[in-house]
């Protein structure tokens, strides 16, 4: 066994089997993270001293990065002790990865491609989670997506918005075979894409149906007053087409400045257009006291980051859920 410590003195057991994140769940931390898989890059954190041993490909990863002793969590097991300077998001603990039964309780078409889902848990169960995280829906043949929950977590049902994948195994059964009353599994929640609560201005980008955990940040914000109605928010939510456009804020305590933002527009279009990231930076004039969250496509995540840093923003104030292929 190995010795994992981090900057926070932070201290639990790994081995050179087990990625150093799975360790600290298993030991009771959190650290940042979203896909484990190394494409979306939430969890990277500096190796201050030590070895690690690469479980998988730590594909996003530059190679400066790999040369700054620059590692991703999930990806890495350590080979000898190991210092970190991850920290551990104390707003999770409590917080317990489940796996329970679900039937299907609606299907909505909100959109040409995208469907609203809503899903029941058994009487006696109960999903924990903060908004803003995702579940693993285990569909037939124990197929296995990631879904935004896009409802508030004291709602009594779990609202997915689903976008139709040409030629995805468990899309074809979504849009051609999925019917109410069908049992499904669910594991999670998961992820660390959640409020902080740190700054007074909040900008949030979304494309496609990256949307739905920044509606269950929202309406959670809105039934908590809107923070004393302290909190600025601006959203912006890019799509290709207009019909994608199937919600809009309707916040009664809080704040929210939303532009609906298209890749391409025409003459009739009113909104603004290009994307997300850049319509943005255009307008956000001062950095102090922000953060921003953002949830959609891995172009647009690593684009905004890289962007909106480079403008002032500090990364650490940069929250962000990429959808990456499975």
């Amino acid at each position: 066994m190995m010795n994992i410590k981090t900057l926070e003195n932070i201290e639990y057991e790994g081995n050179s089997q087990t990625s150093i994140l799975e360790s600290a769940r298993n030991s009771g931390y959190n650290f940042e993270y979203s896909c484990e898989n190394g494409q979306c890059g939430v969890c990277k954190t500096s190796l201050l001293k030590g070895e690690v041993i690469e479980l998988q490909d730590q594909v996003a990863l530059s190679g400066v990065e790999i040369a700054n002793n620059r590692i991703l969590t999930c990806c890495c097991a350590p080979k000898t002790d190991v210092l970190i300077d991850a920290v551990e998001l104390s707003a999770l603990a409590g917080i317990e990865i489940k796996t329970l039964p679900v039937r299907i309780n609606s299907i909505m078409k909100v959109s040409r491609n995208i469907i609203e889902v809503e899903l029941r848990l058994p009487p006696t169960a109960s999903l924990n989670f903060l908004e803003g995280q995702f579940i693993d829906v285990i569909g037939p043949n124990g197929v296995r997506r990631s879904y935004s929950i896009a409802n508030m977590a004291d709602e009594k049902t779990i609202k997915l918005y689903i976008k139709k994948v040409e030629q995805g195994v468990l899309s074809k059964y979504w849009f051609n075979e999925a019917k109410k009353s069908d049992l499904l599994r669910i594991e999670g929640p998961k992820g660390t894409f959640f409020f902080r609560g740190k700054c007074k201005k909040i900008v949030c980008l979304a494309t496609g149906t990256g949307i739905a955990p920044i509606k269950s940040i929202l309406d959670r914000l809105d039934k908590q007053h809107g923070c004393g109605n302290e909190l600025e928010v601006a959203l912006y939510w890019g799509n290709r087409s207009r019909e994608d456009f199937f919600w809009q804020p309707s916040c009664k305590n809080l704040n929210v400045n939303y532009y609906s933002v298209l890749s391409r527009g025409d003459d009739s279009w009113q909104g603004r257009v290009g994307y997300v990231q850049d319509v943005a930076g255009e307008d956000i004039q001062d950095y102090n006291d922000t953060e921003v969250y953002a949830c959609g496509s891995l172009q647009m995540i690593e684009s905004a980051k890289k962007a909106l840093t480079a403008r002032g923003l500090p990364d650490t104030r940069f929250y962000a859920d990429a959808f990456v292929s499975s």
